[in-house]
């Protein structure tokens, strides 16, 4: 039976932002990491809110939780309660609606499937100009320094600031369907262009194997790198996420060394328009839902010879 204690009490706009968090992030675990409160707290703040609804709203299974019909029903509400009630904390507090939020990204990291969250930012906040700058480390510093950019994503050890947040997120080899590989075969590699920790690594480690390998296309571009590599130029590094939605397939090879992960971390100006709070939250909790274990299954490969 999916029906719950009831609790007397209102629905909470704390408890829903949770909610919708737990719905991004797929795990009470990776929800907790996004919004900076233990795992114990997030499933209790979950329990209230059942009791609050009277309904069980997720289901665990083997790829995680998952919503119920109840929980899918109230996710639509949720959503729109929490718009409206930042709508009117807006509007009663005076702010001035509109404005620009700019976001940095360097290179390496601007490929974390992070389109969605800025998607949602856009939804929330439909009149406020979202800038996004990709840029190599170096320059973003000085950038968020001036208060030209009010959060940056990007390698922390390519920046000299600390970040506010870290997050692991591992990375695939990939290339066209009929793509082979073959064990003495010069590897042909489709690139990012630019300082890149984690490209370094994966060309040392290579090295480091006795594994030959050339560069057949090289862009700053995200859209370029999966054009080459679905063109059959090569094979190219990327995160699980943008892989399982694109037409690539994952490489395996037990001749190839380990794919490195991305280290990312999230770097905030000392002060930030109420936009750009908004989408660093957003962005928490989509860095944290790319984020994966060791050893987690994610997609659809083939193995090389």
């Amino acid at each position: 039976m999916s029906t719950q204690p009831m609790e007397t009490g209102d629905l909470e706009v704390g408890l829903l932002r949770t909610f919708l968090a737990v719905v991004d992030c797929g795990s009470l675990r990776k929800t907790a990491t996004a919004i900076d409160k233990t795992q114990p707290a997030v499933s209790h703040q979950m329990l209230r809110l059942e009791k609050i609804v009277g309904h069980k709203l997720f289901a665990r299974g083997r790829n995680g939780i998952t919503l119920t019909h109840h929980g899918e029903l109230l996710m639509a509400y949720a959503s729109r309660a929490v718009d409206l009630n930042d709508e009117v904390l807006v509007r009663l507090r005076g702010e001035r609606p509109g404005g620009r939020v700019a976001i940095g990204m360097s290179n390496g990291v601007a490929m974390a499937g992070l389109g969605p969250a800025m998607k949602r930012f856009q939804a929330f906040h439909p009149d406020v100009e979202l800038r996004v700058v990709v840029a190599g480390a170096p320059e973003l510093d000085p950038l968020l320094a001036a208060g030209e950019l009010h959060l940056a994503i990007s390698e922390p050890s390519l920046m000299r600031r600390s970040p506010s947040a870290r997050w692991r997120i591992p990375l695939e080899r990939a290339a066209q369907k009929d793509f082979r590989v073959e064990q003495f075969q010069t590897l042909p590699l489709v690139l990012f262009e630019g300082p890149c920790s984690w490209q370094d690594d994966m060309l040392d480690s290579l090295r480091q194997a006795g594994r030959e390998w050339r560069v057949t296309f090289e862009s700053t571009s995200l859209d370029a790198i999966l054009v080459a590599a679905q063109s059959g130029l090569g094979i190219a590094a990327l995160p699980a996420e943008v892989v399982r939605s694109s037409d690539l397939v994952r490489v395996e090879s037990a001749h190839l060394p380990p794919v490195p992960k991305i280290e990312a971390g999230l770097f905030r100006a000392t002060a930030l328009p109420r936009g750009a709070q908004t989408l660093l939250e957003l962005l928490e909790i989509a860095l944290a839902s790319t984020s994966q274990p060791d050893g987690e299954d994610s997609g659809k490969a083939y193995s090389a010879a």
